[in-house]
């Protein structure tokens, strides 16, 4: 476990990167790659705790305990105690690893394999930093999770688990999953900041799902379809055979009658099919879900044509349509491509500018998708921690949130708990999902 207090230095993490590839990596690099501190956090006074939630008071000016309080505290049990470190503390798991590096000799592989973690880290902590109100009100407990379902028990049953009043990660399924199977600090909300899986599959009533998971997709996919929809258009959804599809497209019918009951829908499992199901006169609406290339290629190619021959055609598709290269295909903006993704980031943005230079001078790299979803999340949980203290979850779905990469809106369902239901619509101009 690494204690990291918030206004400290932070972490130089991407620096050993740059170290690998320069061949200048040394033993002592194993120490950057994590420990901002691993001693104990700093207090004053006893027991640090936040005034606000916890009736406690402190002089402002030096943070001690008065004697008249220190009398009182001899007196408190080992729950109030408890309670009052909790105020505290926020503990962040995720994937570093560092159990499958070979003692002292840290390689790339090592580094990159930490990665995602780190880059997710290090956002976390400026995000921190700037929603927390003054040096101190939060330590950062960083507890590597090691990819592994037993060390997540483990950790689960820890006292810097026990003792957070939030619990981030872990961020793989597996590791979600046995994680709840040891974690009692169940009044607390327990984050998950990168799986896609469906809450479903989890069932935890304190978990919160940042990512939107493919569902909330094909509902706002639904939502736009029916928005443009207009009496005599068809809606034309080619079936296509790969998983991602079928993820994609599950529900989407009903979702579509419950908006418009009137709603004409065709399915085609060909191209030949799906051009006989385009109207003459009025526009095709054509759903697909399919990631698969093979796939992908002959949809939009059948559709080329079609639009060619004068029909009219709007294309909604898969949010990973984003990294898919669709730039041999010259009039693939005729039709209006259109899909849904978790993020709005605005690289001209002040905002996304000013924390790129944050960013960067602090680890020396540019921040990745990871970077700006852990500044998300630690801005925003924080925020709800320094307004609401221990009753933030209540007010989760109450709170809205734009921030550089998502939006978060949650819904709560007492069985499988906090599931982020924005996401944004973007359209294919000049070469790109914009």
């Amino acid at each position: 476990m690494i204690s990291v207090q918030n206004h400290q230095q932070p972490l130089s993490g991407n620096k050993v990167r740059n170290n690998i590839i320069r061949g200048t990596f040394s033993a002592l690099c194993l120490g950057a790659i994590l420990a901002v501190s691993s001693c104990s956090p700093k207090t004053t006074g006893g027991v640090l705790r936040n005034p606000d939630v916890y009736g406690g008071k402190t002089r402002p000016e030096t943070g001690k305990t008065t004697p008249e309080e220190g009398k009182k505290e001899t007196g408190k049990n080992t729950e109030n105690v408890k309670a009052a470190d909790q105020s505290t503390n926020i503990a962040l798991l995720l994937p570093f690893q560092l159990n499958l590096v070979s003692g002292n000799n840290v390689v790339e592989a090592d580094v990159k394999r930490s990665a995602l973690a780190l880059d997710f880290y290090q956002g976390f902590q400026i995000g921190v930093n700037e929603a927390t109100k003054k040096a101190g009100a939060y330590t950062v407990k960083v507890l590597d999770s090691e990819d592994s379902e037993m060390k997540n028990l483990s950790l689960a049953a820890s006292k810097d688990v026990e003792t957070a009043s939030l619990i981030v990660g872990p961020i793989y399924p597996k590791e979600i999953r046995s994680f709840s199977k040891g974690n009692k600090n169940k009044k607390v909300l327990q984050v998950n900041p990168l799986a896609a899986t469906m809450p479903t599959e989890f069932n935890i009533g304190n978990l919160v799902s940042i990512t939107p998971p493919i569902r909330i997709h094909m509902r706002a996919i639904a939502k736009e379809v029916v928005d443009n929809y207009r009496e005599g258009d068809v809606i034309v959804v080619f079936d296509a055979k790969d998983n991602d599809h079928r993820q994609f497209i599950g529900g989407f019918d009903e979702e579509v009658k419950k908006l418009n009951p009137n709603a004409k829908i065709v399915h085609a499992a060909t191209i030949w099919s799906l051009g006989q199901a385009l109207p003459d006169l009025n526009t095709a609406l054509v759903v697909c879900g399919t990631t698969e290339k093979t796939q992908l290629r002959a949809l939009v190619a059948g559709l080329d044509e079609k639009v060619g021959e004068g029909y009219a055609v709007r294309l909604f598709g898969h949010p990973n349509w984003s990294k898919v290269n669709f730039g041999s295909y010259d009039n693939f903006y005729r039709m209006d491509p259109t899909i849904t993704s978790e993020s709005h980031l605005k690289a001209w943005s002040s905002d996304v500018q000013n924390f790129q230079r944050t960013y960067k001078n602090a680890y020396k790299v540019d921040p990745t998708d990871f970077s700006y979803k852990g500044y998300d999340a630690g801005k925003y949980f924080v925020s709800l921690l320094n307004k609401y203290g221990e009753n933030y979850a209540e007010k989760v779905t109450e709170e809205r949130y734009s921030g550089l990469f998502s939006d978060y809106q949650f819904n709560y369902n007492p069985q499988w708990g906090y599931v982020n239901q924005a996401v944004a619509l973007k359209t294919y101009r000049n070469g790109s999902f914009q």
